[in-house]
């Protein structure tokens, strides 16, 4: 098992947390392809108001920069070379976890070993509160 350590690690110190017996599972990303086209369809219905002169950051994202976003999202970004690239730069898995009182979480993370020898362990996590 790839990740038994960083597991140990986390179960001992925090021991509301639990490990099944499942083993991790790799896992890629692989966004259905109805997926993007409904993006694709919304990207090209996208209507914008009028902008509030010299109103910069005060609400919300500026028109100009919501223009260019939404334009390289629907003409200009390739979903499937960034698909590819993440899947070849990152080494995803899933696995199972006992939380109490939560039951089993299916969890996805990356387990990408540092080059460097004695480097220190880095989790990031997203979603907790």
């Amino acid at each position: 098992m790839r990740a038994a350590g960083c597991y140990t690690e986390l179960v001992k110190n925090f021991p509301h947390y639990a490990m099944s017996t499942d083993s991790e599972k790799p896992f890629k990303i692989a966004i259905p392809e109805e997926k993007l086209d409904l993006l694709k369809h919304k990207l090209a219905g996208v209507t914008f108001p009028d902008e509030l002169e010299d109103a910069g950051w005060g609400y919300g994202v500026p028109l100009a920069d919501m223009k260019r976003l939404i334009a390289r999202w629907r003409d200009g970004y390739d979903w499937r070379v960034a698909e590819i690239d993440l899947n070849n730069a990152l080494p995803q898995f899933t696995r199972d976890i006992e939380v109490e009182g939560h039951g089993t979480l299916n969890v996805h993370y990356v387990h990408k070993k540092s080059d460097v020898v004695a480097a220190i362990p880095l989790l990031f996590t997203h979603g907790c509160k």
